[in-house]
């Protein structure tokens, strides 16, 4: 038979042992791994730190390249504006005489074209023995600006006062002399309204009849002529100005003017 032989003292306080703890082993001055791992890592990210700094210095650089270029670049562009603007100085110059040349050619109204329209207008019998032109008039009184808020619904300004013409002649009758009148009102070239009759006088026809180689005793009685009206009227041109007026111009004959004007009128400059 075989006997178990159990021992309970171990199990029991009083008589437990103290057992011994395991040692784990520390860091040995002797072994050099650690420090050569830290000294690696310092290494790694000095190089790190290096390497961005050289980086950013190089992004530096380029960008200011850059900004030299462009501020090159941004300097040729002044120049051009400045010339630009140098330019559209020059061209209102030039619109500027332009239109001035023009506002003297377009207030020209020949007397050729105006004696031939006192030609075209007169009805028979009727005589005109002296045209005389007076200053235009200036308005003594010129109308206030209007405001900032009545400035849209205005009234345009009056039209440039124009010289005044006074005719004169004679007529057969009273009938040719106010047919001439309605004539003058319905033309182009002289304002309708500013056109009045100022006289009309009958008077004895001052034309005297004479008998040529009358070797007769008994010659013939010489008849008077009849009597004549002598008139005046008087009128303004009209304000229109020859660019307005190229028919009408054109018809009497004053070509060199309206080839002027079509020639401005092709430019772009009325």
């Amino acid at each position: 038979m075989y006997g178990l032989d159990i021992n309970f003292l171990n199990d029991r306080p009083e008589y437990k042992k103290d057992l011994p703890k395991p040692v784990t082993p520390g860091p040995s001055l002797e072994d050099p791994r650690p420090i050569m791992i830290g000294a690696a890592a310092a290494v790694a990210v000095n190089g790190l730190v290096a390497g961005s700094l050289v980086w950013l210095n190089q992004v530096n650089n380029g960008l200011k390249a850059d900004l030299g270029k462009l501020n090159a670049e941004l300097s040729q562009l002044d120049a051009q504006v400045k010339n630009l603007e140098a330019i559209k100085e020059k061209t209102k110059t030039f619109k500027a005489e332009a239109k001035a040349l023009a506002t003297v050619f377009d207030q020209i109204k020949p007397w050729s074209a105006i004696l031939g329209e006192f030609s075209s207008l007169m009805p028979s019998g009727v005589k005109i023995a002296r045209i005389e032109q007076k200053p235009a008039k200036k308005n003594a009184s010129a109308p206030p600006p209007p405001s900032k808020k009545n400035a849209k619904a205005a009234a345009p300004p009056p039209s440039q006062p124009t010289s005044t013409l006074s005719i004169s002649g004679t007529a057969e009758s009273y009938g040719a002399v106010n047919d001439f009148l309605l004539l003058l009102q319905n033309s182009q070239f002289f304002q309708g309204e500013e056109t009045k009759l100022i006289s009309a006088t009958k008077k004895s026809n001052p034309t005297r009849l004479e008998l040529r180689d009358s070797q007769s005793t008994l010659a013939p009685e010489i008849p008077e002529l009849p009597q004549i009206v002598e008139y005046k009227i008087e009128t303004n041109l009209s304000p229109l100005g020859a660019s307005e007026l190229l028919p009408q111009l054109k018809s009497q004959g004053a070509v060199g003017l309206v080839d002027r004007i079509e020639t401005l009128k092709q430019k772009g400059v009325f």
